[in-house]
This record gives structure tokens, C-alpha cells and sequence, in this order.
């Protein structure tokens, strides 16, 4: 039914008129004309309503094909442009590869050559070492000469005289890089040299091929370590004897150094207050046990051992475990039963793990931490008691380590050499030979 009222709407009016579709009305023939004129009229209005909407799908077709155009040309654009960006990428990155590679076959290269070198020998390892370091120094001057070449207004004068130079410095460099070394290998073999080099360089002791040098350096005072020979005549004792004092303080120390000046800062505390010190640490080295400093007053004992750590690093409980094990030693050794040993551990820094202070607690451990400072007198005034000679000891003499105060017997710390002799005391070295 939906279908036939459908094609009826669409069929003219004429039409439907003629095969009685529509209902009859007297005079329709008169209308003929009329109805005639309104099919054609219908016809034309589809006609261009037609053509109308042809035009505008045309026109959105042509929209939506441009569009569409416009999203595959960008597409291809950013498609092309990823893939070059991939293979510059990928390009780079095998130059680099490359690159990397052949570095480390060189270095390879150069290692094995270098221990190959050092198999046949440290001298001619040391002379391969100088060569490489004159090798460096030569590319160096090789970029200087290629940037003065290079630059907007070349300066092929100056290129010349640098390649000229460089040719004569390296051959220098080679041969000081060499002497470096093989002045480095004396003073490991033979460290005093190390601790003696100004006084040797500088003649501050007399040298030469017809003395006995190793006597000569033994023999010489060490405060020639820390001032000019010309100085040390010039100035009375305790004049040269402080400023050496004053220069070992400023000086830079080895870790060694460092952890004795701080065991001898401890022992200097207890001394202070009457206790008499052995400083085990300075004089036994890695001999004494883990016992830096034996302190005894009455019938107790302190078995010490000192640290002066940076604060950045810990004390473990193992370095109590050792102390623990050293003073029980030295209590199973002592020839007095009563004598009560007690175990102390002094940081001039670093602080206790929580570990550690549990472990201290548990084995009556102490745990103490004293910051350490110079600024203390260091300068060891004793009595010899069978020839009650007055002699004085600074921190780099021979001696000092050994000597120990009793202020029972008139002796004592001094800041100053000046104030060790104001009161009477005479320095311990005494140079017997010439200058």
C-alpha cells in the first residue's frame, strides 16, 4: 500500500488526472490546457532540482578528493621525513660505531705494545711511556699548526715557526718524562730520597762522588727538610727550629702521617693529665698489634686505638672486634694479675655505625670521639735524669716518638723552640760536619 501511494505522489498531476487517479470534477476538460502546462512546468523544476544537486555533489565530492589529496601528501611528507631522519640516524650511528671500534683497536694496540715494552723491561717501559707522552704533546701542536692554517686569513709563518718548535720541544718532553720517571723509581725504591729531595737539589748537605751520600743525608739535621741552607746559617737555633716547625705543620701529609700526628695528639692528652704513654703506632707501624698507644697510670691500663678518619667514612664493628682481641691479648700477656687493662677507641671524626656502638657496648669497649687540632704544644722538653741535660724534641726528630713526658721531673710540652730554650733546653740534633 506504502509503495502504491509512493508512486502515486511521484507521477504527474496530468497523468493521474487521465488514467481517473484523481477524482472527477465537472469542466476538468477545460483545465487541460492548464494541467498541460503544470507537467511541463514539473518536469523542468526536476530538470534543474537534477542538475542542482548533481552540481552539489560535485562540488562536495571535490571538496572531500582535495581534502583527502592534502592528508595523503602531508602523510607522505612526515613519512619521508621520519625515514631520512631513521637513516641519518642509522648513519651516525655506524659512523659512530666505526669511530668507537677503531679507537679501541688502537688502544688495544697501544696496551699491548705498552706491556710488551714493560716485559723486556721497566727501562724500556719507561722509555715507551716518555715517547707516548711526546706523541700526545705532538698532536697537540699539530692541531695548533692546522687551525693557524685553517683560519679565515692563514698564518703560515707562525704554522712554520710552531712546527719548528714542536719538533724541538718534543724531543725534550721526551727525554724530562723519561728523567720523571726514572726519578720516580729512585724515590720509590728508596724513600728517603723522596723525604730528602730539597735537601739533596737544593746541596743543603754536602754531596759528591768522593763522600759517603747516604752518611752525609743521615747525619744532616732535618730542619735543612724544611729551610734554605742559606736560612739556616743566618738564624739562631730557635729561630731556624720554629720556622721548621712551622713549615712541617703546613705541610701536606701522607695518610700515614696524618693518623700518627693524630695518635700523637691522644698521647699528648694523656700525658697532660699524668698517665705515661708508649706510642706504639709511630714506632712499630704495622707491627704494634692494633695498639696505637698504651697509656698506664696506677693499675690501669688503656690500650688505645686511634683513627682519624674524614667524617664521611664509618667506624664498623670489626675495627672493635679488633681492639677487643689486642687488649685481652696484651691482659693474657701481662706478667700483673691485677693490672686492669681497659680498651679505648678514639675517631677524630668519623662517626660510629650503630652496629658498632652495640658491639662496644656489649665487649666494654669505649668509644670516644676527639676532634683533632695542631694547635697544641708539640715541642717535647725532657730531663736526661743521669746527666740532667736539658734537650728538647720536635715532631720530625728522630727521637721523638721515644721520649716521654713526666711532669713530675720537670718536664713538659712547648709551643716554641723560643720558649724551649728561654728555659734552658738545647735542641737534640747537633750537626758535627761542614757546610
Amino acid at each position: 500500500m506504502i509503495r502504491q501511494l509512493s508512486t502515486y505522489i511521484r507521477r504527474p498531476i496530468g497523468e493521474r488526472i487521465r488514467t481517473g487517479q484523481e477524482l472527477s470534477t465537472p469542466g476538468l476538460s477545460k483545465l487541460e490546457p492548464v494541467i498541460q502546462a503544470a507537467d511541463v512546468s514539473y518536469a523542468s523544476f526536476n530538470y534543474w532540482l537534477l542538475l542542482f544537486m548533481g552540481v552539489i555533489i560535485y562540488v562536495v565530492y571535490a571538496i572531500l578528493r582535495s581534502s583527502l589529496d592534502n592528508v595523503k601528501r602531508e602523510y607522505e611528507l612526515k613519512t619521508n621525513a621520519v625515514q631520512r631522519q631513521y637513516r641519518q640516524k642509522e648513519e651516525t650511528l655506524e659512523k659512530e660505531y666505526e669511530r668507537k671500534r677503531k679507537d679501541l683497536q688502537l688502544r688495544e694496540k697501544v696496551l699491548n705494545e705498552r706491556d710488551e715494552k714493560f716485559r723486556e723491561g721497566f727501562l724500556s717501559g719507561r722509555k715507551w711511556l716518555a715517547a707516548q707522552f711526546a706523541e700526545i704533546k705532538k698532536a697537540e701542536d699539530e692541531a695548533i699548526v692546522k687551525r693557524l692554517i685553517a683560519k679565515k686569513h692563514p698564518a703560515f709563518k707562525a704554522a712554520t715557526r710552531v712546527k719548528t718548535v714542536a719538533a724541538e720541544r718534543r724531543e725534550a718532553l721526551e727525554r724530562l718524562k723519561f728523567l720523571e720517571y726514572q726519578l720516580k723509581s729512585y724515590e720509590e725504591y728508596f724513600p728517603f730520597l723522596e723525604e730528602y729531595r730539597e735537601v739533596i737539589l737544593d746541596e743543603r748537605v754536602p754531596l759528591g762522588s768522593q763522600r759517603n751520600n747516604v752518611q752525609e743525608i743521615a747525619n744532616a739535621d732535618p730542619v735543612l727538610k724544611f729551610i734554605s741552607k742559606r736560612r739556616y746559617e743566618e738564624l739562631s737555633s730557635a729561630q731556624r727550629n720554629q720556622l721548621a716547625l712551622e713549615a712541617y705543620l703546613r705541610k701536606r701529609k701522607t695518610a700515614w702521617q696524618v693518623g700518627i700526628a693524630y695518635e700523637r695528639y691522644i698521647g699528648y692528652l694523656y700525658e697532660s693529665h699524668g698517665w705515661r704513654v708508649e706510642y706504639k703506632g709511630a714506632l712499630e707501624g704495622l707491627e704494634d698489634f692494633g695498639r696505637d698507644l698504651i697509656c698506664s697510670k696506677g693499675n690501669e691500663t688503656r690500650i688505645i686505638q686511634a683513627k682519624n678518619w674524614r667524617i664521611e667514612r664509618t667506624i664498623r664493628e670489626k675495627h672493635l672486634f679488633q681492639l677487643f682481641g689486642t687488649a685481652l691479648l696484651y691482659k693474657l700477656q701481662c706478667s700483673t694479675p691485677d693490672i686492669k687493662v681497659l680498651a679505648y677507641f678514639y675517631s677524630g671524626a668519623a662517626p660510629y655505625s650503630n652496629e658498632a656502638l652495640a658491639v662496644a657496648k656489649e665487649l666494654g669497649i669505649n668509644t670516644v670521639i676527639e676532634p683533632y687540632t695542631e694547635d697544641y704544644p708539640m715541642i717535647k722538653c725532657n730531663i736526661n735524669q743521669a746527666t740532667k741535660e736539658k734537650i728538647y724534641h720536635l715532631p720530625f726528630d728522630q727521637q721523638y716518638d721515644r721520649v716521654v713526658i713526666k711532669s713530675e721531673l720537670g718536664e713538659f710540652y712547648a709551643k716554641t723552640a723560643q720558649e724551649a730554650e728561654g728555659r734552658g733546653f738545647r735542641r737534640a740534633f747537633r750537626y758535627h760536619g761542614p757546610f
